[in-house]
């Protein structure tokens, strides 16, 4: 049966990873940007969802843990694409309080293990300042999403980070690295430069601001 769950989480993974790449292969907006973003979530929802699964079959609360932290950045991304109006839900604020308390946990889980697992002992120490920083941030919106270009730059940051898991999630299992937190957070490091790029590329004047 582990298996078979294992099988399916890596084909809605895959899924995932071709809308991924649709997305952000074409024009922000566009037709097929959408469809792969839609692609994109459907594909991560059902990983994810079977990563819980397998998670708590096998007892490997590592796993479950980075389900949860990867979720939130799909969550909020998606949210932030389709909340035009701006208005912040009650289930976006609760996400963002329920993202804080998960921080919280990977770091207490993270003391528990690190006498016999420092490299999944760091690694959860990393994601969680992350995860509570970001959950924080969106706890302080309030009632409002940003609007305008703020919302758009930071759709594309939660969707990248989203995307970050997702390389992640590839890249351990392909390549090795001694200490293993290597392979956790390298992605991690370089997508952030590339994220920060088209951040400022999103939230530069245009030359009707300008004027």
């Amino acid at each position: 049966m582990i298996k078979i769950l294992v099988g399916l989480h890596v084909l809605m993974g895959s899924i995932a990873v071709a809308g991924m790449i649709t997305a952000w292969a074409t024009k922000k907006g566009a037709l097929w940007h959408r469809r792969g973003g839609k692609a994109y979530v459907v594909g991560m929802a059902g990983a994810l969802l079977l990563a819980f699964i397998v998670s708590v079959a096998t007892s490997n609360v590592f796993l479950f843990f980075v389900g949860l932290f990867s979720a939130y950045f799909v969550y909020t991304g998606y949210r932030l694409a389709v909340a035009r109006d701006s208005v912040r839900n009650h289930s976006d604020k609760s996400v963002s309080i329920l993202m804080m308390v998960i921080g919280l946990a990977m770091f207490a889980f993270s003391a528990y293990i690190y006498s016999s697992d420092s490299s999944m002992a760091i690694i959860l120490i990393v994601f969680g300042i992350i995860g509570i920083g970001q959950g924080y941030n969106d706890f302080r919106r309030g009632d409002k999403w940003p609007t305008g270009k703020e919302r758009i730059a930071l759709h594309l940051n939660r969707m990248g980070g989203a995307s970050i898991a997702t390389i992640t999630a590839v890249f351990v299992v392909n390549v090795q690295t001694n200490p293993a937190w290597i392979a956790w957070l390298l992605p991690g490091v370089v997508g952030s430069f590339v994220i920060n790029y088209w951040t400022k590329r999103t939230l530069a004047p245009t030359s009707k601001e300008g004027t």
